[in-house]
């Protein structure tokens, strides 16, 4: 064995003199040699043959490259020895620079001169188990990947780390389907998820992840804003989807950025308005202050919903194009649309509130205001709605407000946004529309019901 051993380092030169002593010789030199290191020989074989460093190169690779629970095991079972002067003369040993003691690249290069082992080698000796700290719930096993990890989730759970419940017994009727944005059901109640323009569904079939850097419904700005009438001052950046709509240089209504190039309004708010008259400001906070943030465009088209009704505010609503498009940024920024089908306007209406914003009036015959506004507003079920405030309301409106009055949209506000939070991003759900007076009690704000028109919106932006 001894002498097979010695064959293998050094070649068929290598000769037994004292087994009792472990000694052998080599090319005709004499070696003590530790057979718990066998790789110190490698100092003498490269003195002697080219052949010799081979065989040790070889012997290496067999026999000394360890998996990560082997190099593991040999750490462990090991006591570290102290630097000597020998080490720095002897060639890198990976035994000693890279399994007892942690080794930079630079070591291992030293170890390995072909490029592909060293990239295997390092792969390996690098390589950090994800799975340690069981980040795989319900059950799940956890396989680790290059620079992650996979969940393998068992029946009933999904998600990354398999700790959402499957609800696709229940439909789109429970949580929305788990979904993060829009429900699909099937004839078998089956559901599955989908995202809002701008997003991809993410690995765990149910979260939307942004694709874009202004993505629609997010807001890029964090602030919190004085309390103001009722309502609040909207923080600069916390409202980027408002726009500003004039006429002849006049502020006169509110607006919804639904993208660069497409502006969301109220129908009665261009009723007969020349689109040459019109401009859109976005970007803005402060009416009476021209902003660094602002961008100001001229209108190019308008185009009215066909069935808009001037009498009765039905079908209120209308789209313009800008001129030029805008750019989007942290105060730019557009809203997310609905689906024009399934369950989710359904969803949205389990949200508690929605937020109205606008530069209307703070009063029902104060002046508009300077600052953009906000304020939460519950939405009231048509029925009730009806009854109390004994308004024609249709299929096509929403109401929302307070019975005891107080807070509501007002003149001014017309044509901007009535928006709904689901989970972390915005939607639109209503155009400030109409009502009897501002902020009386029994007298709901009206608007436009988003959900009712999403497909008469998205083809003719397409289509133009």
């Amino acid at each position: 064995m001894l002498v097979r051993a010695c064959v293998r380092v050094c070649g068929k030169n290598c000769s037994v003199v004292h087994k009792v002593s472990r000694q052998t010789e080599c090319f005709g030199q004499r070696s003590v040699i530790s057979w718990k290191s066998t790789l110190l020989m490698k100092n003498l074989c490269l003195k002697h043959s080219a052949l010799c460093l081979v065989s040790l190169y070889l012997f290496l690779v067999a026999h000394v490259i360890l998996s990560r629970t082997d190099a593991s095991q040999v750490l462990l079972n090991r006591h570290r020895r102290a630097n000597s002067f020998i080490e720095e003369l002897k060639l890198a040993d990976l035994e000693r620079e890279c399994l007892e003691e942690k080794c930079s690249y630079e070591e291992a290069r030293e170890i390995f001169s072909i490029p592909d082992q060293l990239d295997a080698f390092w792969r390996v000796y690098t390589e950090v188990d994800h799975c340690k700290s069981e980040p795989c719930q319900n059950g799940a096993t956890c396989d680790t990947q290059t620079n992650t990890y996979i969940c393998i989730c068992p029946p009933m759970f999904e998600g990354r780390n398999c700790d959402k419940e499957i609800l696709n017994s229940y439909g789109c009727l429970y949580k929305n389907g788990g979904c993060e944005h829009f429900c699909t059901e099937a004839e078998d109640l089956t559901s599955s998820c989908h995202c809002a323009p701008g997003y991809s569904l993410s690995t765990d079939n149910s979260s939307c992840v942004p694709q874009v850097k202004f993505p629609c419904g997010r807001t890029d700005v964090t602030n919190v804003g004085p309390r103001i009438v009722k309502g609040h001052i909207c923080p600069k950046g916390e409202c980027p989807w408002q726009a500003l709509l004039e006429y002849e240089g006049q502020y006169k209504c509110g607006g919804i950025i639904l993208d660069y190039q497409w502006i969301l309004t109220a129908a009665h708010c261009v009723w007969k308005q020349h689109p040459s008259k019109l401009q859109v400001s976005v970007g803005k906070h402060n009416r009476n202050v021209k902003e660094a943030t602002e961008q100001l465009r001229k209108v190019s088209k308008v185009l009215i919903h066909p069935q808009y009704n001037f009498t009765t505010s039905d079908s209120d609503l209308a789209l313009l194009r800008l001129r030029r498009n805008i750019s989007l940024n942290s105060y730019v920024i557009p809203i997310c649309l609905p689906p024009a089908q399934g369950t989710f306007d359904r969803t949205l209406k389990t949200v508690r509130t929605s937020t109205v914003s606008g530069w209307g009036r703070l009063s029902q015959f104060g002046p508009p205001s300077l600052m953009l506004q906000r304020l939460e507003v519950p939405l009231v079920p048509l029925v009730s709605c009806q009854a109390h405030s004994g308004l024609r309301v249709t299929n096509n409106m929403l109401c929302a407000g307070y019975r005891e009055g107080g807070r509501d949209a007002c003149q001014g506000d017309s044509g901007g946004p009535l928006v709904t939070k689901y989970n972390t991003t915005w939607f639109l759900t209503g155009i400030v529309s109409w009502g009897k007076g501002c902020a009386r009690a029994n007298m709901y704000g009206i608007y436009t019901r988003v959900a009712v028109f999403v497909e008469w919106i998205t083809n003719n932006m397409a289509k133009e």
